[in-house]
């Protein structure tokens, strides 16, 4: 009996071991991957007319109008080499772009599948970029992302822009300080402490809860400047009962929208001085917001913006440190920013109709009796 009870305590060594051993199933080798970092989704291009019977002229006709032309940006990881040129064509280009036209954006990699001799990856997917043609159908861009919300690969912090030109273009532009183009998006959206017209980056997470909860949002909006750089100083403007844009706001009033938000973290503001001009730097802000009723129980808000920061540069000023000229700088960078707000709050208002600001949450949250 004294030797039977080791073989009692071995037996479920032996098993656990058999368990930890099936880690690596579904082990996938680095080479054989074909990562994916950046998706464009654009509308097809028509069809030349004249082709083909009258009957499959409509069949046509009717499928582009619910079809996607995804363009998928996949690295090529012997471009990334240091040795080599990057992806501006002088060799050793670090990546490719393959379009696919389908219907759903499930069926479109699929047949991406079809074409790569490497399965596609997700996992290191950085930006998704939708074209203005298709963001402006109503409740077409939540179909075009609701696919990378349920992939299981993406990530929740892939960015989302939405661009008035093809989404292609964009992906086609090859800045000199970036092999990756999707890379240089990416890092260009961060540059939020730089300059006050850019809106926080957009994330996958963050627009998926705006159109679960039906709320009117902005994102960032990017423009191909040339062939070697895009800029994304725009704001892309949704409605959230219906789920489309409506609109773009300018660099101006993404900066007012900006500061109503509070979402300010640096950049420069222009302002004349007694005919001079000259540019204070923002180091740091902070926003409250107030809330009050009137006769006719119609609330009005006030957003009290506080600012701090540093005057860069003035053209022949004089002596700057006297309170006077003090004051009167004050001045005028207040009138700066509450231009840019006022420009941004006629726009979404009157134009567009959208609750970006959240006032409508503002109310719910602190005045709640108001909506009963």
């Amino acid at each position: 009996m004294t030797r039977a009870a080791p073989r009692r305590r071995m037996l479920p060594l032996l098993l656990a071991v058999c368990v930890f051993m099936t880690g690596c199933w579904d082990r996938v080798e680095i080479d054989q991957r074909g990562f994916v970092v950046g998706v464009g989704i654009d509308e097809p291009d028509k069809k030349e007319e004249g082709k083909g019977d009258e009957d499959n002229q409509k069949n046509n006709q009717s499928d582009s109008n619910q079809m996607f032309r995804v363009v998928y940006q996949i690295v090529m990881p012997a471009g990334l080499s240091t040795n080599k040129g990057g992806g501006d064509g002088t060799g050793g280009k670090a990546y490719f772009n393959m379009a696919v036209e389908e219907n759903t954006m499930a069926t479109s990699m699929a047949k991406l599948s079809q074409r790569l001799s490497r399965a596609p990856f997700f996992e290191h997917l950085k930006v998704i970029i939708v074209s203005e043609s298709i963001a402006r159908k109503p409740k077409k861009f939540a179909e075009t992302i609701d696919f990378f919300l349920r992939e299981s690969q993406m990530r929740r912090s892939t960015r989302v822009m939405v661009t008035r030109d093809k989404a292609v273009n964009i992906f086609n532009t090859h800045p000199p300080d970036q092999r990756l183009p999707s890379a240089y998006l990416e890092e260009l959206s961060d540059n939020t402490k730089e300059s006050t017209r850019i809106l926080p980056e957009s994330r996958i997470g963050d627009v998926h809860e705006f159109l679960l909860k039906h709320k009117s949002f902005a994102i960032q909006g990017v423009q191909n400047g040339n062939r070697n750089f895009s800029t994304v100083t725009e704001a892309a403007v949704f409605n959230g009962s219906s789920n489309q844009l409506v609109g773009f706001l300018n660099p101006m009033e993404t900066a007012g929208l900006n500061f109503m938000e509070g979402n300010v973290k640096g950049g420069q503001i222009k302002f004349t001085f007694e005919d001079r001009l000259g540019v204070f730097s923002i180091e740091r802000m902070s926003k409250r917001l107030e809330c009050k009723f009137g006769p006719d129980n119609m609330p009005s808000f006030t957003f009290h913006i506080r600012v701090e920061g540093a005057v860069d540069e003035v053209f022949h000023a004089p002596d700057t440190l006297k309170e006077p000229a003090i004051n009167k700088m004050e001045e005028a960078i207040q009138g700066e920013i509450v231009k840019l707000m006022t420009m941004t709050t006629n726009k979404l208002q009157h134009e567009y109709n959208c609750d970006v600001m959240g006032l409508r949450e503002y109310l719910f949250h602190k005045h709640y009796r108001w909506f009963q």
